[in-house]
């Protein structure tokens, strides 16, 4: 990511880029080949493939990485093809969707090719649950309901003022394993 960064900055078409860094120090997860690359620099890709008629899917972002995996490592057996998906950049799915929807309100002819935000929730049913979590905002994930019309579970930090290590803090704004799991049952119970 940094050295697309770099070459993506000095193009005369390129831009900025935030790149949000982490002190906390995540395991490598093993990868079958090397196609997910290309998918993260796009905005996502998924770290768990979605099975058949998938119901649901955890959606992550940055340094929750753990936790996310944690989960859906325990929820995997009661939700068969349970996805899990790595948000590497909330901002470029957003802006990819929603310029695509854009041209359609536009009247511009629109490529059959979906947005890769679609193409990254394209594997799930529809009406599918989203379980989003982020050491953020929760907005900045929720909004992918919207793309298929799931429904979303968002976790995130709403609010701010603890101090205590990671696991304490994690457990406080409710954003370690456990609390992933709770909403899994909530948007199955609501079916």
């Amino acid at each position: 990511m940094m050295h697309h960064a770099f070459e993506h900055m000095q193009r005369p078409d390129g831009s900025s880029v935030y790149l949000r860094l982490s002190t906390r120090s995540i395991a490598r997860v093993l990868r079958s080949d090397d196609g997910w690359e290309t998918d993260a620099l796009k905005g996502g890709y998924r770290l768990r493939q979605p099975g058949p008629e998938t119901e649901a899917a955890i959606v992550f972002t940055g340094a929750v990485a753990p936790e996310a995996l944690e989960a859906w490592e325990s929820l995997s057996e009661d939700i068969p093809g349970l996805g899990l998906l790595n948000v590497t950049s909330p901002d470029l799915l957003d802006r990819g969707w929603s310029a695509r929807r854009a041209c359609s309100w536009k009247g511009v002819r629109v490529e059959s090719t979906p947005s890769h935000t679609q193409h990254l929730l394209s594997a799930l049913e529809p009406g599918a649950g989203l379980i989003t979590i982020l050491d953020g905002s929760p907005g900045a994930l929720s909004w992918l309901g919207g793309v298929r019309g799931m429904r979303v579970s968002p976790l995130g930090i709403d609010r701010f003022g603890q101090t205590g290590d990671l696991p304490d803090l994690y457990r406080e704004y409710r954003l370690d394993a456990a609390a992933i799991i709770d909403p899994a049952a909530e948007l199955f119970l609501e079916n």
